[in-house]
């Protein structure tokens, strides 16, 4: 299959600059009213500031497809992880209180798979995979687990597996 690189929307960046920014000002605000807890506020919503500008940037986040593997970049730091390592991707909806938080491209490793794994208990604990991608990259879920089983079915096909 033919290499393919997807980037992330630019307004969830945005969203949270501006979101983070109304926070340290709010903080800024009720320290004048409630003293050092109001900078404190102020001073862990302002840690949101940089994150979000970095996300802005070209090339800080992205995740490319090819007959290797996937590779995805958040805030600069990539990983590549081969298809011979991946099991299967699948939806995963977060939710708390019965009300759905947070969806996202959940994946399992090959049975057999030796690596890392207390993080991968904890993450099975959580999240109810062994792994996830940090963003579905323009696409909606279903759309992108779609297009990475695609992959991976091709890769194994290549296999003879």
């Amino acid at each position: 299959m033919a290499p393919v690189t997807l980037y992330p929307k630019k307004l969830s960046a945005v969203w949270l600059l501006l979101a983070c920014s109304a926070f340290v000002a709010g903080g800024i605000w009720m320290a004048e009213k409630k003293g050092w807890i109001g900078y404190a506020c102020a001073g862990f919503f302002s840690l949101g500031i940089p994150v979000a500008l970095v996300q802005l940037l070209p090339g800080s986040a992205y995740l490319q497809l090819d007959d290797n593997g996937l590779t995805y970049c958040s805030l600069f730091r990539k990983k590549s992880i081969p298809w011979s390592l991946i099991d299967e991707f699948f939806v995963v909806t977060l939710k708390q209180a019965g009300l759905k938080v947070h969806t996202m491209i959940g994946f399992n490793h090959v049975p057999g798979y030796q690596g890392k794994r207390f993080g991968r208990g904890l993450s099975r604990a959580v999240a109810h995979c062994e792994g996830a991608l940090p963003d579905t990259y323009g696409k909606k879920a279903e759309e992108l687990v779609v297009l990475l089983n695609s992959y991976l079915r091709a890769s194994r096909a290549r296999e003879g597996t």
